[in-house]
């Protein structure tokens, strides 16, 4: 019989996981949802906001499902806010008493660093968004299409923006760059690939681990940061170039300040100079950028193709 005296296994194992107790620290829990009886009827109609969520967390096997608070009326959200502690506001366009954009700048006002998503069934009439508008109050803007799936990754964004830093620094979490900033396409993907590295991850999870260790594993599940532009795109890039596992962008993208046809391409080209080895996806609606995803040995994905 072997036995082995002080062995540091135990220690080691425990040690180990106890890092992943320190990640995503920050979570949503509470959700104040703003819509007017119109929105919120369709929402409804749909499956309530909360019911789907709750499923969503359910049918992916993950914890804690956030709350959803909902009120019709800008000035009762307001004092919502005063009153209770919120971690992300979704608000619809069109209020009772107040739109969309002036609601956000009132909540930045109240609680700068609160997210505040902008949730439309239809982009017309949003986006590109009125110049003479304030809508830096809004963080982001989704399209809603009835797909709970986007509910998920709204939540699920909202907290790797705000545990990439420490998480990227404290366990090496890595980080997937999506760069498009068209509201209706990455309403689309980034469901998809929140969908797809949640289950990748639990399936690499499944053997040997008991179930609060695959929990705490999923806490180290890569980071999803989105950029709209080639400068947002280029900045979370030199941020997190150490714990990149790859890049996403839209060929036609924001470049200083204007629209520029080539504009993705000319950011991943930059990158491939500097990490060759990084995997690296071109997508545009126009199947002639094949070429210049080949030229910097990227995948080319068309936006048009029935199998994208």
């Amino acid at each position: 019989m072997i036995v082995m005296e002080n062995s540091s296994l135990p220690g080691e194992f425990y040690s180990h996981f106890k890092a992943f107790h320190e990640l995503m620290k920050i979570k949503v829990r509470e959700i104040l949802l703003v819509s007017s009886p119109y929105d919120a009827f369709i929402l409804e109609e749909d499956g309530s906001l909360a019911s789907r969520i709750v499923n969503e967390y359910s049918g992916l096997n993950l914890s804690l499902p956030p709350r959803v608070t909902r009120t019709s009326s800008a000035h009762e959200a307001l004092k919502l806010l005063g009153e209770k502690e919120f971690d992300m506001v979704i608000t619809m366009p069109h209020l009772d008493n107040m739109d969309g954009f002036s609601l956000g700048i009132e909540i930045k006002n109240m609680r700068p660093n609160l997210p505040v998503f902008l949730l439309t069934h239809s982009i017309r009439g949003i986006y590109p968004l009125p110049e003479n508008k304030d809508c830096s109050g809004i963080d982001k803007i989704f399209v809603w299409s009835g797909n709970s799936d986007l509910l998920l990754a709204l939540v699920k964004n909202a907290e790797d923006h705000l545990n990439v830093e420490p998480d990227t620094k404290q366990a090496q979490v890595r980080v997937l760059i999506l760069v498009e900033d068209s509201p209706v396409y990455y309403s689309y993907f980034l469901p998809l690939i929140y969908r797809e590295i949640v289950k990748q991850t639990q399936a690499v999870l499944q053997v040997g681990l008991n179930e609060e260790h695959r929990l705490l594993k999923m806490r180290a599940r890569p980071k999803i940061l989105l950029a709209e532009t080639y400068e947002q795109g280029l900045q979370l890039y030199d941020r997190f170039r150490d714990f990149l596992i790859g890049i996403i962008s839209d060929t036609r993208i924001p470049k200083n300040g204007k629209i520029d046809n080539a504009g993705g391409f000319k950011l991943l080209k930059k990158i491939r100079n500097e990490l060759p080895y990084l995997p690296l996806l071109l997508f545009s609606a126009e199947s002639k950028n094949r070429n210049k995803a080949e030229n910097i040995q990227a995948v080319f994905l068309d936006k048009n193709s029935p199998e994208s």
